[in-house]
């Protein structure tokens, strides 16, 4: 299951436009406006406009993103509180769309010692299911690259954030390529089969809900998330191709979010399908 960010300039509904245009079997997008902290009430029109679209898209899953002003485990408590509201309206958001998945950064400690900032991760997200249940959304914590304090970079820390989490019906991962590769887990060409047996070391397989499918700019271990054109950057093809053509992985959404994303998702998608059914 093969897809890309998509734009929704004119409203979420065009997600389908999209994503019927390149031919996406998922689409992920931003669910509410991702650059202020404030949720307006979506109307029961736009509620409609949405599940029409989708309703007649050959997109089979959508996926949305968590906006990146939230921090769960902030040391500011205003910006701590206000993420978990947003948190709380993200989740309500997603019940009204029908929309499953919610992938999030687990969040930048700052200063604070980093299993100090898991626990208030936990508190933070107990604070939220007071308020709302979750039902069937799926929350992805995403692998990051591990620029500054940012939790969940190796496979240790994120098998500890979801113990920590609990709730395995609620919490699992997405598995970002460029940013295991930038945390220093190489994937390149030989590294596939090794990388995702440390990652069963640590986290059962079937907790991996996503995958976002990126090249990255800069090398193994930099620990700088800059995402690259598949094909195009320091990881190469040989880890997309394996994973495409990995059973287990068939039926999980696999997502670009490749830079200018108009002009260049459709034959970032083109490459990928390319090495579907490929030996090697």
């Amino acid at each position: 299951m093969l897809g890309s960010v998509v734009p929704t300039t004119g409203g979420i509904e065009k997600a389908f436009y999209w994503g019927d245009l390149w031919g996406c079997d998922v689409v992920q997008f931003y669910i509410t406006l991702s650059r202020k902290w404030e949720v307006d009430e979506i109307e029961k029109e736009k509620i409609i406009l949405f599940k029409d679209a989708w309703r007649k898209s050959k997109v089979k899953e959508v996926v949305a993103h968590i906006p990146y002003l939230v921090n769960l485990v902030s040391e500011n408590d205003l910006i701590k509180e206000k993420s978990i509201v947003r948190m709380v309206a993200e989740i309500e958001r997603a019940k009204l769309l029908g929309v499953r998945y919610l992938i999030l950064h687990p969040g930048s400690a700052g200063k604070q010692e980093r299993r100090r900032a898991i626990k208030i991760l936990k508190e933070s997200f107990d604070s939220v299911f007071d308020k709302v249940d979750p039902g069937d959304v799926k929350i992805l914590i995403e692998t990051m690259a591990g620029q500054g304090s940012s939790l969940g970079s190796s496979f240790e820390e994120l098998a500890e954030i979801l113990s920590v989490l609990g709730n395995d019906k609620v919490f699992n991962i997405c598995f970002d390529s460029a940013h295991i590769f930038a945390a220093g887990y190489d994937i390149r060409e030989g590294g596939y089969d090794k990388v995702i047996k440390e990652f069963e070391k640590h986290i059962l397989i079937e907790k991996i809900m996503t995958f976002h499918l990126n090249d990255s700019k800069t090398d193994c271990g930099s620990r700088i998330d800059r995402h690259e054109h598949i094909g195009e950057g320091t990881i190469g093809l040989d880890f997309f191709k394996r994973l495409l053509n990995d059973e287990r992985f068939k039926d999980i959404p696999k997502i670009i979010e490749t830079p200018d994303t108009e002009n260049r998702s459709e034959g970032n998608l083109l490459i990928l399908k390319s090495l579907i059914n490929r030996e090697f």
